[in-house]
């Protein structure tokens, strides 16, 4: 039996553990697309959607030292295709306003709510991500007692980095944290690594396959609840 007695803070993994991510953001490229093939429709004469990601994905790789921040990879190959097509470079800016506007557009797991304003009863409530979704704009941001993005920290999940400026927010020691997410590397072995208790959100009830484990996993995040008898 686990003993979660020390546990003063929980902190949450965003996508695909508070909400789906795949299609929130499969809507949003959708979006962007319809977008762009309205205002500057030379780039979808030449680009599937297929052919953008793939020119995203190039660019990242070209440019690692923004590896980390998806928002900024995403800005500046947009600004690649305004020059390639000769379009302003506005169209980045403006780009990356309309897909994040769906980005945003999430819907929360049935429980996620619930869970999370129980929780903020007995515990101080974090976030860490990788991604860029905005909770003030999705409406979640008072559950929340710090937010941590990549690109404040200047590293991603699972570098240590990232977790131990998240813990500066708060204050606390490593063994009082307790970090909940779907991803077995950035998000258990991530904060295992760097002292945390690590809770793996496991809806589907895969296999564990890592040597380092979590020391604990759920299929529903109401399960936390009992976990941390409440």
């Amino acid at each position: 039996m686990n003993d979660f007695s020390s546990i003063r803070c929980v902190v949450f993994d965003l996508d695909d553990t508070l909400w789906p991510c795949e299609p929130t953001i499969t809507n949003a490229e959708l979006a962007l697309y319809d977008w762009l093939a309205e205002r500057y429709p030379r780039i979808t004469d030449q680009l599937s959607i297929e052919d953008l990601r793939e020119q995203r994905a190039n660019f990242a790789l070209h440019h690692t030292h923004i590896s980390h921040d998806i928002t900024a990879l995403r800005l500046h190959s947009m600004a690649e295709l305004a020059q390639k097509y000769d379009y302003p470079v506005s169209l980045a800016k403006d780009g990356l306003a309309h897909f994040r506007h769906h980005r945003n557009q999430v819907n929360l797991f049935d429980d996620a709510l619930p869970t999370l304003k129980a929780l903020g009863e007995h515990f101080k409530i974090g976030s860490i991500t990788n991604g860029n979704a905005q909770l003030d704009v999705i409406g979640v941001r008072e559950h929340f007692d710090f937010v941590v993005t990549a690109e404040e920290a200047g590293a991603a999940k699972p570098n240590k980095k990232i977790f131990d400026f998240a813990r500066e927010q708060i204050d606390l020691a490593s063994h009082e944290l307790l970090y909940v997410g779907d991803h077995p590397t950035n998000d258990v072995i991530g904060s295992k690594n760097s002292g945390w208790q690590a809770l793996w959100f496991n809806p589907d009830a895969k296999q564990w396959s890592e040597e380092i484990q979590p020391n604990a996993q759920i299929q529903s995040l109401s399960e936390l609840l009992e976990l941390l008898k409440i």
